[in-house]
């Protein structure tokens, strides 16, 4: 009777639901990263293409940007950046903000160059892409792309 007891006990035990906490953590495992290719420089279009990339963030998917043709413009600090009304923030406020919540921001060097950039002129926090760097990111494994 006493060996049934702990024999039920321990099969309660080992069919018991994980933590809440562990349970979201293995959730957030199995989330695939999502990997944007941005090409517009246009403050509206960069904008909602910055602001899916957070909030896919927030969801918990590990999301990496990577400016390149005009859209290394969005990352300048000083660059003009036009604000519609549907625009809470800037795009290169969202970068900022999106690289401290762990989003990652990657440039194109030889757009940056075509633009008349320095790395001086970026937003703090952005790393310049490079053969293999780049491609990490794009190929990782159940990463997803999407161009913008």
């Amino acid at each position: 009777m006493k060996a049934t007891g702990i024999l039920l006990a321990l099969i309660l035990a080992l069919a018991a639901p994980a933590s809440a906490q562990e349970a979201k953590a293995a959730r957030d495992a199995k989330k695939a990263s999502l990997f944007i290719n941005m090409t517009t420089g246009d403050s509206w279009r960069g904008w909602m293409g910055l602001h899916f990339a957070d909030s896919t963030m927030r969801m918990g998917h590990p999301v990496t940007v990577f400016l390149n043709l005009d859209a290394v413009k969005l990352a300048a600090k000083s660059s003009e950046q036009q604000r519609r009304p549907t625009m809470r923030r800037l795009p290169r406020d969202i970068i900022v903000d999106f690289i401290k919540n762990g989003g990652v921001v990657l440039m194109c060097g030889p757009c940056m160059q075509e633009y008349g950039l320095k790395a001086d002129d970026l937003v703090a926090g952005v790393q310049m892409g490079r053969p293999g760097l780049t491609q990490s990111y794009i190929f990782a494994p159940g990463a997803q792309t999407l161009t913008w």
